[in-house]
């Protein structure tokens, strides 16, 4: 009976450890201290690094963002948090299957709760959470919560959409997910997020060799601009990575500059069900002889994708991939990374 039980046991605690689960290991209990270099930020702007040493892994997080908390679940964290955001979620594009369960369970906080008064009574350890959210109005700097004990781990690729303060890149992602799993004693499952990650990219570069490369922008519709992913963000330089000719523009673009580049394939960045955001584009009289409309080559993208996607960037990939080769691929919009 008790070899029964112990099989059952041990037969749970391992489907736990699946995509997010919540397996203890003697990693994640080490005292060691770790060392890690994330950013210095204030008032959205990226500062410089910011070296932080954990003496033990975090038992009071607050987690901010959607990608965040879809980060700390696919390397296997679901213990110590004690509030997340869903901001940057979609309708859609949700938290993956394989981690609803885990998200569940964790205590929600609405977006406009996101301030110093309201983290400061919750009294955390660490603070995961995108540049916006580090300026005057909401949270301050990192050096403000650094300075009160509390670690603050901020993604690498969050800069202001219609900025260009820092080049993005897949390897700054890949960085993020490493350090994380370091501050978390996860670094085998860090190291596999990556490893998947890195042989998606390849498979596609491989599969696509020697074809045409099209020319690709990634568009979002904000209130007062038109923003443009260009090479220099993160976006751009998943679509680079898998082909794509993806022009350096500025942070802001206007009709003519996208007449100008005369793109074969068009993302547009949407927020809701509705798509609002791709009608406007399909239904401009300039862009009607342009490459992207007359071969219907405009495509819906959520911002979770092109945005901090974190362990999304494997699925961010594929979602371009499948639209950028038309027939040739057909990856699944979600990926479980198996973590145990």
């Amino acid at each position: 009976m008790k070899l029964w039980f112990a099989a059952l046991l041990a037969a749970l605690l391992s489907a736990l450890g699946c995509c997010g689960g919540g397996r203890e290991t003697a990693a994640e209990t080490s005292s060691a201290p770790v060392t890690v270099e994330n950013i210095s930020v204030e008032n959205y702007f990226e500062l410089g690094p910011n070296i932080e040493t954990f003496s033990h892994v975090p038992e009071r997080i607050v987690v901010v963002g959607a990608n965040e908390s879809e980060t700390l679940m696919d390397l296997g964290v679901t213990r110590g948090v004690i509030a997340a955001v869903p901001t940057q979620d979609n309708p859609t594009f949700g938290i993956k299957a394989c981690n609803r369960a885990a998200f569940a369970s964790f205590p929600p906080m609405k977006r406009s709760e996101v301030n110093a008064e309201r983290l400061l009574a919750l009294q955390p350890d660490l603070i995961v959470a995108q540049q916006e959210f580090f300026s005057k109005n909401r949270l301050g700097s990192t050096a403000y919560w650094n300075g009160k004990g509390v670690h603050t781990m901020v993604p690498l690729n969050t800069t202001a959409p219609g900025k260009l303060n820092a080049v993005e890149t897949i390897a700054r992602e890949m960085k993020f997910i490493r350090d994380m799993g370091t501050i978390f004693r996860r670094d085998d499952a860090a190291e596999k997020i990556i490893g998947d990650t890195r042989a998606r990219i390849d498979f596609i570069r491989r599969e696509t060799q020697g074809g045409a490369r099209p020319k690709v922008m990634i568009l979002d519709l904000m209130s007062s601009i038109v923003a443009s992913y260009g090479r220099d963000k993160i976006a751009g330089d998943m679509a680079a990575a898998i082909g794509a000719d993806v022009p350096h523009t500025t942070a802001a673009v206007g009709t003519e500059n996208i007449m100008e580049e005369n793109p074969d394939v068009v993302f547009v960045v949407v927020y809701d069900e509705q798509e609002e955001e791709v009608q406007k584009i399909r239904e401009n009289p300039a862009f009607r002889h342009l490459n992207f409309i007359q071969n219907n080559r405009l495509y819906p993208i959520p911002l979770k994708f092109v945005y901090g996607p974190q362990t999304r960037t494997i699925d961010a990939i594929g979602y371009m991939a499948n639209r950028m080769y038309p027939g040739q691929f057909d990856f699944a919009t979600e990926y479980d990374f198996h973590v145990e």
